[in-house]
């Protein structure tokens, strides 16, 4: 029984910061003014690597929204790295006047890999700033101003707003859209308010030349947005936030669609969280810097999730010990969290819709559960391969 309490003791405990620093940011969203952005007129040269792997079905789409932005077309352009494609991706780059790099190499394969040829084999010296958007996504259409205002604010890696294109295609697309504008509308914009770094997210992360001189690009494995994200902090970097710079990704629609591919993205960041999550935080500790300490937390807390089915696990197994006490902690962490996302639900479009995907939620958290445990135990993908569409 006692080693039952003392696991109770540090799950209830980690729960418990976790839910705390969850609540810090949504009161700093609340009570903390956003501050006025100055204006300033286009000076960044901006390239846009776009990384497809038989990207065929959406990436003219995306390209039409990169030729629609607000920016001046001798001031951008689009690189598209057609890696290990067997369909039509390079044509439809080509088609919509976008730099085709077609690359081959069946050894090393992945989105790293394709980040790196393109900054390896363009001319990084003809632009200030490197934008890397995912192929399935669409851009509004001032995204380049926005970024244009943060670099000349003095920002070397920006993470743009990431939200989902299609929220209204399924009831998964319902729920990741409210959890997704939780941290777009909420957590992000928090971190910013109170001059604290956020985290990179993969799809519309922005680099100054200065930054990716210096350290370059050598993040390959399946989870490279958090393996680069650890090492430009653990080199004293930060990332801005950019809430109007805003990039949709289209999301899979049913299950078995989105598995191979959250298997992937699970194993990444679990794989990462692992390796670095706390060598930042107690470097951050030793140091006193608390920027480092908190940057430490996207990788040392779960994700929503996942926070979630930890704390019904830690509320079941007090249940079945009968401490009471530790039940109603449990429920408590378990309201708050549910209160939160919520209150996400204020933030989006067709809400109703939203409210009743909630009752959809245990089958949601069941299958992310099933796909930690097997991405802990180290059975996620780690290919690159497309997400099956329709």
């Amino acid at each position: 029984m006692i080693i039952f309490d003392f696991f109770l003791i540090i799950v209830g405990g980690y729960l418990t910061l976790y839910v705390l620093y969850c609540l810090m940011l949504f009161a700093a969203h609340l009570f903390i003014k956003r501050e006025g952005i100055p204006s300033y007129p286009p000076k960044v040269r901006l390239g846009i690597i776009i990384p497809a792997h038989n990207e065929e079905l959406f990436l003219g789409e995306l390209l039409k929204s990169v030729n629609r932005q607000s920016y001046p077309s001798d001031m951008f352009k689009a690189i598209v790295v057609a890696d290990n494609c067997t369909d039509q991706t390079a044509q439809i780059g080509l088609a919509n006047k976008a730099i085709v790099m077609e690359r081959f190499d069946n050894q090393y394969r992945g989105k790293g890999y394709a980040i790196k040829h393109a900054l390896e084999k363009f001319d990084r010296e003809s632009y200030d700033a490197m934008l890397i958007v995912d192929a399935d996504s669409i851009m509004s259409k001032d995204v380049l101003q926005w970024l244009n205002q943060a670099i000349l604010e003095g920002s070397n890696a920006i993470q743009c707003y990431n939200g989902v294109a299609n929220p209204e295609e399924s009831w998964f697309t319902r729920l990741l859209d409210v959890s997704r504008t939780v941290g777009n509308e909420i957590y992000h914009p928090a971190k910013q308010r109170l001059g604290l770094s956020s985290y990179l997210m993969g799809n519309g992360m922005c680099f100054s030349k200065d930054l990716l001189l210096k350290y370059g690009w050598d993040a390959f494995t399946i989870g490279e947005d958090w393996e680069y994200y650890a090492k430009i902090i653990n080199n004293g970097e930060s990332v801005a936030y950019s809430w109007e710079a805003k990039i949709y990704h289209l999301e899979s629609s049913r299950l078995r669609q989105a598995t191979p591919q959250r298997m992937r993205w699970s194993s990444g960041r679990f794989a990462i969280a692992f390796r670095y999550g706390f060598g930042i935080f107690f470097s951050g500790i030793i140091k006193r810097d608390i920027k480092k300490i908190d940057a430490s937390t996207p990788l040392i807390f779960p994700n929503p999730s996942l926070g979630m089915n930890i704390t019904i696990f830690g509320f079941i197994l007090s249940y079945l010990l009968s401490k009471p006490h530790w039940v109603e902690w449990f429920l408590a962490l378990i309201l708050i969290q549910i209160a939160v996302f919520c209150f996400g639900i204020i933030y989006t479009k067709n809400r109703l819709s939203k409210v009743i995907s909630i009752f959809v939620t245990p089958l949601f958290l069941l299958w992310k559960l099933v796909i930690d445990i097997f991405a802990i135990l180290g059975f996620g993908g780690k290919k690159w391969v497309r997400t099956e569409r329709n």
